[in-house]
């Protein structure tokens, strides 16, 4: 018989052409066989991941329908899936992996990715994929744990890792990675509290201060507030995006970190009286890094322990420790999700708690505030 699409010579009984892998008979003979959408890659062609026999299996093609049928035909084992090119570097492999999500992963995310592809690993990223041997694997990951973190090391490994498992002929689950290291955060004192909130006073800075350590916003979610994010009237704060640097340093906004992330706070008076009024982004004309210099300019000349805003939003998780919030109260304020929170949405919380919890916290700073006497700090000159 022939093919319906392409006019070959197929098998008599076909159900799928194993040139084309157009269908020959209708759903109505026989089911239709199920595969993944296609996701447009930004080179135009269409990609599908297949899992057949235990294998992972890519599939790029030209046209939506071209790539769905191959699927299909392989999945019925119609195709063969070609084998992986036995020539394939280490960076192309990267390249490929980042290509397929590039459109479906945060800015930092990809960011991240291509600094790892640019600065990590470089003996490695040349090298045959297929070819690769444990020692030689190994051995790169020596030469990097001699120059950053652990943690850093773990990221880049996993993105490599991830991209060259299809290729290799080893178990990457053998390769050693060096131990976690401790990690040390500052966490400031009240009497630190009070010493900072006096200092800043009257700085750019002083919003962005407030916000990370009396309501433990993030950074890009304080990068992310608009001058709309705040109710006056309600007293309150909407943190529901958060702003990131892309692969080119320029921030754009995204979604926040997760689901729990996006949240309404009651806001202290004393932070609603600092925000001025505008349209756009409260901290619209400042780089990503002006807030985090400027902080540690003011520690500096006060005497004050080193600390960034993501230490301060430490401190602020340090406080609802010591004031007994509940956690389920201050996980929802702070914006984490763990396994147990995530299967719950805020309006399941006793509203009638979380408004005691608020006012609790709330009110620790307000009198933070009033009892701030130390006469003797000045500003920090400009």
């Amino acid at each position: 018989m022939k093919c319906k699409q392409c006019k070959r010579e197929i098998a008599e009984g076909s159900t799928f052409c194993n040139w084309c892998g157009k269908k020959q008979v209708t759903d109505k003979q026989q089911g239709e066989i199920s595969v993944p959408t296609p996701r447009k890659l930004p080179s135009g062609k269409y990609f599908i991941q297949l899992r057949v026999d235990g294998k992972s299996i890519s599939i790029t093609e030209e046209s939506e329908e071209l790539c769905k049928a191959k699927a299909r035909a392989i999945k019925l084992g119609i195709i063969e899936s070609k084998e992986k090119p036995v020539n394939k570097t280490v960076g192309s492999a990267i390249d490929e992996y980042i290509e397929a999500r590039n459109n479906i992963i945060s800015p930092t995310t990809l960011r991240s990715y291509k600094h790892i592809r640019k600065y990590r690993f470089p003996k490695l990223m040349d090298m045959n994929a297929s070819s690769l041997t444990k020692n030689e694997v190994q051995n790169a990951i020596n030469a990097e744990a001699k120059t950053i973190k652990s943690k850093t090391l773990k990221n880049a490994w996993g993105l490599v890792k991830a991209a060259i498992s299809d290729y290799v002929k080893f178990d990457l689950s053998s390769i050693a990675l060096p131990a976690k290291e401790p990690r040390i955060v500052n966490v400031y004192t009240k009497d630190e509290l009070k010493k900072l909130f006096k200092v800043i006073e009257g700085d750019d800075a002083e919003l962005a201060v407030l916000l990370a350590t009396c309501l433990g916003l993030r950074r890009s979610e304080i990068l992310g507030l608009k001058y709309s994010s705040f109710d006056k009237a309600n007293g309150t704060v909407t943190i529901d995006r958060a702003r990131v640097p892309n692969e080119n340093n320029v921030l754009v906004e995204k979604n926040t970190k997760t689901f729990k992330s996006t949240r309404i706070l009651p806001c202290p008076k004393f932070i609603l009286d600092k925000v001025g009024e505008g349209d756009g982004y409260i901290y619209d004309n400042h780089k990503q890094n002006y807030l985090l210099e400027r902080l540690k300019r003011i520690c500096a000349l006060n005497d004050l322990p080193d600390i960034t805003l993501h230490g301060l939003r430490h401190t602020n998780a340090s406080v609802m420790l010591a004031l007994n919030i509940p956690d389920k109260y201050a996980m929802e304020r702070g914006g984490w999700s763990s396994n147990q929170t995530m299967k719950n949405i805020y309006q399941h919380t006793v509203s009638e708690q979380r408004k005691k919890s608020d006012e609790v916290i709330n009110k620790y700073f307000e009198q933070l505030k009033k009892d701030n006497n130390a006469n003797e700090i000045t500003n920090v000159p400009t």
